[in-house]
């Protein structure tokens, strides 16, 4: 209920704050249970996946973000579900993540595990690949290029081709999760601000 009365008001005001330019649509698959994945450099990046596509995205999100009742409500109630990345147990959020795949539902995954920011190189958790080989959905890989400060600052939402795991070598994590990062880094490149 919450979700969908701030969609389209949130909708708005990215759309007021960037000039956003969405490459790729056709590369979303129609009726499928969902991966998608980014890179994490923004806040911004779970509410500009959220808002800007017609789906329901269930993220995790730091725990911390769940402290008192009202922002546990609030980020509940927007498809959130804490993670404590401290403990580096993840056992219930990957029960959960899986869930929501065999449900039918996208789940949203940031595979480097927290915010990358001014060009940091982080290697990808095993997360991603995990999900995805137990659940055999495909991976949608993109790329959130240009959040700047300022209004009306150009941004480019650029989703690649689905990566289907079923159809590589899933037995290696690592390996996999770094595939999938390697697909986002190529549609930054293909598609930075100077192209």
């Amino acid at each position: 209920m919450l979700h969908s009365i701030l969609k389209p008001v949130v909708k708005l005001l990215m759309l007021l704050k960037f000039r956003i330019q969405i490459i790729g649509l056709e590369n979303i698959p129609s009726n499928t249970p969902l991966i998608v994945a980014a890179k994490h450099v923004s806040n911004y990046d779970p509410i500009l996946l959220s808002c800007m596509f017609d789906w329901k995205n269930h993220f995790m999100a730091k725990a911390e973000l769940f402290c008192n009742f009202f922002s546990k409500w609030f980020f509940t109630n927007v498809y959130a579900f804490p993670v404590d990345r401290q403990s580096g147990i993840a056992i219930r959020p990957i029960r959960r993540a899986l869930a929501i795949i065999k449900t039918g539902d996208v789940f949203g995954i940031f595979p480097e595990g927290k915010r990358c920011k001014n060009g940091e190189i982080v290697q990808p958790k095993k997360g991603v690949a995990f999900i995805a080989s137990k659940t055999n959905a495909p991976i949608l890989p993109i790329a959130i290029i240009g959040i700047n400060k300022g209004i009306r600052s150009p941004l480019k939402i650029v989703i690649g081709p689905q990566v289907n795991v079923c159809q590589l070598d899933n037995s290696d994590y690592s390996s996999l999760s770094r595939y999938v990062m390697d697909r986002i880094k190529d549609l930054e490149k293909m598609h930075s601000m100077n192209s």
